[in-house]
């Protein structure tokens, strides 16, 4: 196996979708979990939501990086290229949005369900 710093980005990105699959069969499937588990699950999964967030200004940097470099968009304008590159970086920035607030949201619930479980 490769170091971490050689696996590929989409490779990251699938190990997370897969854990997060997996963790949804297993709700899915109705295993048993105390209210300290389910806790610390909307607490993994706010991070996760968190840690998502900051990815995404990341993926737009390289995004603009790669056009520059002449790495994408070759077969259009400049202007095509770059109102492109406009679309999917609002469209980033949406998702960044919402990874923001789902972790807001996550939190909070993480919160009030530890208030719940400690009464």
């Amino acid at each position: 196996m490769r170091p971490n710093s050689e696996v590929p980005p989409y490779v990251l990105a699938a190990q997370a979708g897969g854990a997060v699959r997996h963790l949804c069969r297993r709700m899915r499937n109705g295993e048993p979990a105390s209210p300290t588990d389910l806790c610390r699950t909307l607490g993994a999964l706010q991070q996760l939501a968190g840690d998502l967030a900051h990815v995404l200004p990341g993926l737009q940097e390289q995004l603009e990086a790669s056009l520059l470099a002449g790495r994408i968009g070759t077969g259009e304008t400049a202007g095509e290229a770059w109102d492109k590159v406009a679309d999917v970086g609002h469209a980033l920035a949406q998702a960044h949005a919402s990874s923001l607030v789902m972790a807001t949201e996550l939190r909070a619930s993480q919160r009030v369900l530890g208030e719940l479980a400690s009464s």
